[in-house]
């Protein structure tokens, strides 16, 4: 019997492929807030997440929905910009869309968006234009279906601006009504809690104050409006006196906003409803504007504003120098980045006045001079300072930066009450120097702090700084600055210590009446001390 041949063979394992689910998303968009039920957001939103999870090929990644904002453009629409996000991460590869014009109305950003998402592999599905966008011809009818959907509300627009128009002609507003009225129809109302608020900004600006201090007003009392930009557009309003200027503004194109500076016609209209601010009240307001504006053109701005203000630019990072600690003017760009991107030099302002006066031919500084002449210094890291005309013409000057190196014993860092800085030295001020002279006699015919103080507010003194208080006083009698002598501060010495200087002035106090100040401020603190221990041992008993 023939031996039998055992053959084993091994059959593999067969894995069946399962195709990979799609990650499919739809993107809805709605523009206007009266569009019919079936149109509707919500609408899209149900239809497209039931196709979507119907369908077992199909995994499920969203419904991003835009609601009330135009197609124009892709900027204010925050879910579309989360969609390309989110393709970005491969959380998507379809994206069902009902129409073009859905997705976008600019030619365009659908053609860059559509490029872009092909190169991620991702496809768009237009059901209404049954166009898919990975498809050989579907580019190619995308840029013509595009066309016409941007050419449609181009063609929306025009006629939207023509019904603007025609209401404009019969003396109609557009839009909603101004703060502190309500629109009833074609009608304004004066909403009388708003109207408070009104009638506020327009007294306080003909009471002196300034755009900032209204709006901060404005914060403090519960008015919804708090900004200084607020207080201005009510203060240059005509709506407030009954009467309407329209097309203020018009739309050179599609989502497009310009002034209108005599491109369109402007139509007023008088006594078209009751006023809140009269036309006197109004009249005076834009005179005192105006008046100020044309103090310093080049600031505009409503409130008070120095000579200075917006003409002085920093050659370094090109911004302009502002007001600064009260006695300088600095980089605006070397203080918010805390000299990171800018260490430009400060202007001390005793000292820019004298150059500008140098520059401007005249003995003493004179701000209406300087600003009616003046429009722009440029400030270089070299000192130089380059005057730039109204007329054209330009003046350069060298300008003395403080620096540490530079600051040895010719300091003016300190105004100090009772003398000036001649820009060598420090002279007395004789009607201040009287005062600090009468507040050491006071004191020492034993007048208290608080009477002193009391008695130099009713004369109407003043400190550098405001007001004549007790602690401005204590200041004075405690000061050996006037008696002559000065201290200078580690820093400035040149020494690497603290610098005392006798005689470094003419002296106010003689030495013997600062000496006596000095031993009876010594025995009232002893005496208060010992007050204030007798009354806490009595508080423990």
């Amino acid at each position: 019997m023939a031996e039998l041949k055992t053959k084993i063979t091994k059959i593999e394992p067969v894995i069946p492929l399962i195709k990979p689910r799609l990650k499919v998303a739809a993107y809805a968009r709605v523009s206007m807030e009266s569009e019919k039920l079936m149109h509707s957001l919500s609408a899209q939103i149900s239809y497209y997440s039931d196709l979507i999870q119907k369908n077992p090929e199909w995994e499920y990644a969203g419904v991003y929905a835009d609601r009330f904002v135009s197609g124009i453009s892709t900027a204010r629409r925050t879910e579309f910009q989360r969609l390309i996000a989110d393709c970005e991460k491969g959380n998507v590869n379809l994206i069902l869309c009902k129409s073009i014009s859905r997705f976008a109305r600019n030619t365009v950003d659908l053609l860059n968006t559509v490029r872009y998402l092909k190169s991620l592999d991702v496809e768009i599905w237009f059901e209404k234009e049954n166009i898919r966008t990975l498809s050989a011809d579907g580019e190619v009818l995308l840029t013509l279906l595009a066309s016409f959907a941007e050419q449609e509300s181009i063609s929306l627009s025009e006629n939207l601006k023509w019904a603007i128009q025609k209401k404009f002609e019969r003396g109609e507003p557009w839009g909603t009504a101004v703060y502190g009225y309500d629109k009833v129809g074609n009608d304004y109302v004066i909403n009388e809690e708003e109207a408070h608020f009104i009638r506020k900004i327009y007294a306080l600006f003909l009471a002196g104050e300034s755009a900032a201090a209204i709006a901060k007003w404005l914060k403090e009392n519960g008015c919804r409006c708090t900004t200084k930009q607020f207080v201005k557009s009510v203060l240059t309003d005509i709506s407030y006196t009954g009467d309407l200027l329209l097309q203020q503004h018009y739309s050179p194109q599609v989502r497009t906003m310009k002034k209108n500076n005599g491109e369109m016609p402007k139509y007023y209209v008088q006594a078209h409803h009751p006023a809140i601010i009269s036309h006197e009240t109004f009249a005076a307001v834009q005179e005192k504007m105006w008046a100020v504006k044309d103090y310093n053109r080049e600031a505009n701005r409503i409130g008070r504003v120095s000579c200075f203000s917006s003409k002085i630019t920093c050659g370094c990072c090109g911004h302009h120098y502002v007001k600064y600690d009260g006695t300088s003017w600095a980089c605006f760009g070397k203080i918010t980045s805390r000299k990171q991107t800018c260490q430009n030099g400060n202007l001390i302002i005793a000292r820019l006045k004298t150059v500008c006066a140098d520059v401007l031919g005249i003995a003493e500084f004179d701000g209406d001079v300087f600003t009616k002449t003046v429009h722009n210094i440029l400030v270089e890291p070299d000192s130089t300072l380059t005057f730039t005309f109204y007329d054209g013409k330009t003046v350069t000057k060298q300008f003395l930066f403080f620096k540490p190196e530079q600051r040895n014993f010719q300091d003016p860092h300190t105004q100090f009450y009772g003398y000036n800085w001649n820009g060598e030295t420090y002279v007395i001020n004789e009607n201040e120097a009287e005062v600090i002279r009468t507040v050491y006699d006071d004191y020492l015919a034993g007048m208290s702090i608080s009477d002193i103080s009391r008695k130099n507010e009713s004369l109407g003194h003043h400190s550098k700084r405001g007001r004549f208080s007790r602690k401005f006083i204590l200041y004075l009698l405690s000061n050996p600055f006037y008696t002559g002598s000065r201290t200078y501060p580690a820093a400035y010495s040149g020494t690497g210590q603290d610098e005392i200087v006798e005689y470094d002035h003419e002296g106010i106090i003689d030495r013997e009446t600062f000496e006596k100040v000095k031993i009876l401020r010594e025995k009232s603190v002893t005496l208060r001390r010992k007050a204030m221990e007798t009354a806490r041992k009595k508080g423990e008993a």
